[in-house]
């Protein structure tokens, strides 16, 4: 008698062991076929399934846009970074150059040399300009 009763259990317990493999393996040889598309709980809820898998592509293709976006700000911003350091080398090469005293070193090299007096205005009547243009 007790061996009948411990073997009762045991068969029990090792039934009840390979009954959910089973149930998780033909789910999942289910799924991998695309047989359970053909439920009737999932046809009537394809509308649903495929809104959400509408949604997914969306926030995926999102994400893409955003990353990309995200790439040209920063590539814009060194760019932005870079140009400005050279405006700021121009202007300061420019400034050196145009100072009276590296333009007359400048003109001394060419043989010129800086005229030490002040210019002179010329005044010219408007009558005696317009003598000599109209004289061939």
């Amino acid at each position: 008698m007790n061996k009948r009763k411990k073997d009762i259990p045991e068969k029990k317990v090792k039934d009840k062991k390979p009954r959910r493999r089973r149930t998780f393996s033909r789910g999942l040889v289910n799924v991998l076929n695309g047989t359970f598309l053909t439920r009737e709980k999932v046809l009537s809820n394809m509308p649903f399934l495929l809104f959400v898998a509408g949604l997914m592509l969306s926030y995926i293709g999102y994400g893409y846009w955003t990353e990309r976006t995200v790439r040209e700000l920063d590539r814009t911003s060194s760019e932005l970074k870079e140009m400005r350091s050279e405006y700021i080398t121009v202007r300061s090469h420019l400034e050196r150059s145009e100072r009276q005293s590296q333009v007359a070193d400048d003109i001394g090299d060419m043989g010129l040399r800086e005229s030490r007096e002040p210019p002179l205005r010329i005044t010219v009547d408007k009558k005696e300009l317009e003598a000599q243009r109209t004289r061939p």
